[in-house]
């Protein structure tokens, strides 16, 4: 059950969802874990019903106990011992793949807002131009390809270019021209953004899916293993019957018997017999005042000897 850290991994797999952060116990697991966590098939699944947040704190929680019992696991035959090895490493990755995955659903900038602000610096820019344009600071040629369309990706590029452009005639124009070098940086970094913002906003759904595929493999691994665990802790202590007791089970919520509890069961018969009639139901009791009375007392039939 590995518990090693890196704290400075060469993240080169270009299927890896983010990158792995430095001294981060979680993204190291998941860099050791990826190419195992993308080969479980489709097929293979673990239906996705668990818990993670949970999954993952028990794991964590159980992992002492569960260390005191590893050597005698490893003498068990019949058990896929990699996979129990794996284990701490397969519920931090669990974890991080689930980080990952909420990162990636989680709304990005809205396109909107930044899609008007960046479209105003725009249109005040483009007055500007015109008004060097027309004394002559900046060649009207260069005023062709500016189109003033719509749209995010157009306000965007059609923003950076007249930021370019100015830019560009800086020595010219400084100091005849109400343009400053703020509103020029700001423009940029408009422009910038909203082409970023536009990209993962098309982006989203594929880089989404991806992130949920990766979640639901590494929780199967972490289920497999922590069922392995399971299994060979039942084994062991099967006279204890307390496998419950050391690793919990993952699915929160169903019942578990006992230790020393004994399951109620109908009583066996025989081959051949006949089940026993049931025991007839005792008479019901008769109200006092309803009792019947001796002859002769009070109350009684003064008919009857």
């Amino acid at each position: 059950m590995n518990t090693q850290n890196i704290d400075n991994p060469d993240n080169s797999n270009p299927s890896t969802p983010a990158r792995v952060l430095a001294g981060s116990a979680f993204s190291a697991a998941f860099q050791r874990r990826l190419a195992e966590i993308q080969a479980v098939p489709e097929e293979q699944l673990a239906p996705p019903n668990l818990d993670l947040h949970a999954a993952v704190t028990t794991v964590r929680g159980a992992l002492p106990e569960i260390l005191k019992l590893r050597e005698g696991m490893a003498q068990l035959v019949g058990l896929d011992q990699k996979l129990i090895d794996g284990l701490e490493d397969y519920a931090l990755a669990a974890a991080e793949a689930g980080m990952l995955h909420d990162i990636a659903t989680t709304p990005h900038e809205d396109v909107v807002a930044l899609n008007a602000e960046a479209l105003a610096l725009r249109e005040r820019l483009r007055a500007d131009v015109a008004v060097l344009a027309a004394r002559g600071l900046i060649e009207q040629e260069r005023l062709a390809t500016f189109t003033g369309a719509t749209g995010y990706r157009n306000v965007a590029f059609e923003l950076l270019d007249y930021v370019g452009l100015l830019w560009n005639a800086w020595p010219a124009i400084e100091g005849k021209t109400a343009v400053t070098v703020a509103e020029l940086e700001k423009g940029k970094q408009l422009g910038e953004r909203l082409t970023l913002v536009v990209g993962l906003r098309e982006q989203a759904p594929v880089v989404a899916a991806e992130a949920a595929r990766v979640r639901h493999q590494a929780v199967t691994l972490l289920v497999r293993s922590y069922g392995e665990v399971r299994r060979a802790i039942s084994f062991m202590r099967w006279n204890e019957d307390d496998v419950d007791s050391i690793a919990p089970s993952l699915y929160a919520g169903r019942p578990r018997r006992q230790k020393g509890e004994q399951a109620t069961a109908p009583a066996a018969t025989a081959p051949g017999a006949t089940a026993a009639a049931p025991a007839a139901a005792a008479p019901a009791a008769v109200p006092p005042h309803l009792a019947p009375v001796a002859p002769g007392m009070p109350g009684g039939n003064p008919f009857q000897s």
